[in-house]
């Protein structure tokens, strides 16, 4: 805790433009600051505590993978006449650091500063390639109340100074929210089959999994954009009947194949979870939403034998 409050400290002068500590303006002289934020999860965790006036955009659009996308001329826009910029971090973004000027633009991380997973929690190594440690702290709620939302609470604070009793009431009643949806997930997966064993696409669910005592029994894709070989299809084969897994977790973002070709050498299905989301994706289209998908659909996928 400590540690925490110490880097909190220290954030609101590190989110400050280089000429100093001071409150930011909108650059185009007109409207509250605007914030950028690379993934929609995020995103909503944002807006839900920023206070009136101030402009959040979300920047992934729906189906993209972070790993690959690439930023249009737009976007390259939007980016540059941004106040900040609230990014994950860990390697999850690199797009989105790549294009944006720190003399300039305010950046949260919010990752920087937490102990990360390393291997996807659970089970053998996730294959993503993050050497900083998993980034996708967003998919455990309850590490959501207690670091990311300090950590964006900051960031805003830093931003609009003179919004900050409005931040800290949308703060605590995000908190109440966060602590709710845990209780709800926790529900939702209580009463899963013993095993509690799952294969997904890759390797996203780590916090997840180790929130809700799941057990990843490996991913797919050891790299985004590669397919999986033989000899790794037939070693989550062996390790699925062992546990008795028949459904694979496929993932909007990334190429079905993969789950259907192991799904069809089970004799199973394939049901798609979704750590990202998107804007107007029905029941994926902002932060809690999501998580309760999630939910539901890995209790269903447990759930389900042959």
């Amino acid at each position: 805790m400590r540690r925490l409050v110490g880097h909190m400290a220290a954030l609101a002068c590190l989110l400050a433009p280089v000429a100093g500590c001071g409150p930011a303006e909108s650059r185009d002289g007109g409207g509250g600051p605007r914030v950028v934020v690379s993934i929609l999860p995020v995103g909503d965790l944002v807006r839900r505590l920023a206070p009136e006036g101030m402009q959040v955009e979300v920047i992934l659009p729906y189906r993209a993978s972070p790993d690959t996308w690439e930023a249009s001329p737009s976007t390259l826009r939007l980016v540059t006449e941004a106040d900040a910029a609230v990014l994950v971090g860990a390697g999850l973004d690199p797009w989105l650091e790549d294009i944006l000027d720190p003399s300039r633009t305010r950046v949260l991380r919010i990752t920087e500063g937490m102990e990360l997973l390393h291997g996807g929690g659970d089970g053998p190594a996730d294959g993503h390639e993050h050497s900083a440690g998993d980034p996708h702290v967003w998919l455990d709620p309850v590490l959501v109340r207690d670091e990311v939302v300090p950590r964006i609470v900051t960031a805003l604070v830093a931003l609009a100074p003179g919004d900050s009793a409005r931040i800290e009431e949308r703060a605590f009643r995000l908190r109440e929210d966060l602590t709710a949806l845990h209780h709800e997930i926790d529900g939702i997966l209580r009463d899963v089959s013993p095993g509690r064993a799952f294969i997904a696409s890759h390797g996203a669910w780590g916090y997840f999994a180790r929130r809700y005592g799941l057990v990843s029994l490996g991913s797919i894709y050891e790299r985004p954009g590669h397919e999986p070989s033989a000899r790794s299809l037939g070693g989550l084969v062996e390790a699925a009947e062992e546990a008795g897994v028949f459904v694979v977790l496929s993932e909007p973002q990334l190429a079905g194949t993969g789950a259907q070709a192991l799904a069809h050498e089970l004799g199973g299905i394939v049901l798609v979870v979704d750590p990202l989301g998107g804007p107007g994706v029905e029941g994926r289209d902002d932060y809690f939403s999501l998580m309760r998908s999630n939910a539901r659909t890995f209790a269903m996928a447990m759930s389900t034998s042959r």
